[in-house]
């Protein structure tokens, strides 16, 4: 990990957030944005100081044959990152694909429907619903809410933000993955075990991205749901069985139990077996079916508390 990119990227984060805080361009007003671009650089500066696997006299493969090598060869691909690991462009690709799935996403709805479903919901959510002051704050922010989707400035913004939380969820996928492997006899080391996070998610994501700009424009956009079709247009789960604003929380758990979520099982504990430097069969397979309970446990209760967000 680059020291010096860490930096300038915290430097241009710490711009950013000046820039929109003394609103030195007009409607430029991102300083979330700045904020995180400024932790993501704290985040890289941090890693930095994390040594990475030792190396060995196995060639390198390339950053495009490990690309299109996981969709076909994970094994190989995994085998390859133990020795030589490697993450920013797969996660700059599936951010770039969120990114743009996103902007078809506001330009077939409309920004208008987006906005005003989610201020909607909002105002439907009990703590809100019972306190007309709380009612009256979220309603002075629509017009605002409206300008803020449709801002072309703000949707970069958003993609900056998912490169950051990408970051995040992957630095803590590959601490857990270390954590896991430490307590049941095995070893891999952080880049090793970062590497396999990254390359395990990137085809069910890249797959996904396809499929959901794909059906975004078979289906009539008054059936896709404003919310929950910016996750996913895709069926391959059970949750079709149910309704969601009739029981969201079974809704929640039946979408779980999809193809591609047992797809990246697969992926994740191909990578840890063959990436890491002493992880068996079962320590791989334990820590990925874990990984997924927790997954299914969060969107339960995301589910349960945020039951209008869904209906």
């Amino acid at each position: 990990m680059n020291r010096l990119a860490g930096i300038i990227v915290a430097a241009a984060g710490l711009i950013i957030a000046v820039i929109s805080i003394l609103k030195v361009i007009p409607g430029f007003s991102i300083t979330g944005v700045g904020v995180m671009t400024i932790l993501l650089g704290g985040l890289i500066i941090g890693l930095s100081f994390v040594n990475g696997p030792e190396k060995d006299e196995t060639e390198r493969m390339s950053t495009g044959g490990t690309l299109v090598n996981i969709f076909f060869s994970p094994t190989e691909v995994f085998q390859n990152l133990r020795r030589h690991p490697r993450w920013v462009v797969a996660v700059l690709i599936m951010t770039i694909l969120s990114g743009v799935y996103s902007n078809l996403f506001l330009q077939r709805l409309g920004p208008e429907r987006v906005a005003n479903y989610a201020i909607d919901k909002t105002l439907e959510m009990p703590m809100i619903a019972n306190n007309e002051q709380a009612r009256k704050g979220v309603e002075d922010t629509r017009a605002q809410t409206i300008e803020d989707t449709k801002n072309p400035v703000n949707r970069i913004g958003q993609s900056i933000g998912t490169f950051f939380w990408f970051t995040v969820m992957f630095t803590v996928l590959a601490l857990i993955f270390m954590l896991f492997a430490l307590a049941m006899g095995g070893k891999i080391n952080f880049w090793q075990a970062f590497s396999v996070a990254v390359y395990a998610w990137f085809p069910a994501a890249v797959i996904k991205s396809v499929l959901n700009m794909i059906l975004l424009y078979i289906k009539d956009p008054a059936d896709i749901h404003p919310i929950i079709g910016q996750g996913s247009l895709v069926q391959d789960n059970l949750n079709f069985l149910v309704a969601p604003k009739d029981n969201p929380v079974i809704w929640s758990f039946l979408g779980a139990l999809s193809l591609l979520w047992f797809y990246w099982l697969w992926l994740n504990s191909t990578g840890l077996k063959n990436a890491g430097e002493r992880v068996s069969g079962s320590t791989a397979w334990t820590t990925s079916l874990a990984i997924y309970l927790i997954v299914i446990l969060l969107g339960v209760v995301s589910a349960f508390l945020f039951p209008s967000f869904i209906s």
